[in-house]
């Protein structure tokens, strides 16, 4: 059953200089790390929602696995580790909000 970890990034304090240090340092650091310990995909989306407030994250990072020891394997280990923590490292908005899911069944 596939897995999904849901990264929060809260908005950041210079939105411009965050989504240049996520796309040209997190995402060359991180996404072979990640891939190297089992994910399947890294997504990323803005957020944009509910609509009738201004939303309290900015992106969200989707990161896949094909099962839910996968995602568990790669948290624990040394890359996934090393990337989690990078992305802690460029959130100029505050703490990462990390949430871990699966299909519904």
């Amino acid at each position: 059953m596939t897995a999904h970890l849901l990264i929060l990034y809260p908005k950041p304090t210079d939105p411009a200089a965050f989504e240049r240090a996520y796309r040209e340092e997190h995402l060359p650091y991180a996404g072979p790390r990640l891939m190297a310990q089992g994910a399947t995909s890294v997504a990323t989306q803005s957020v944009i929602g509910p609509g009738f407030a201004p939303p309290p994250y900015h992106w969200m990072s989707d990161i896949s696995f094909p099962s839910i020891e996968a995602m568990q394997a790669c948290a624990g280990s040394a890359g996934g580790r090393e990337a989690l923590a990078h992305a802690a490292s460029i959130s100029t908005g505050g703490a990462l909000t990390f949430i871990a899911v699966t299909e519904a069944g």
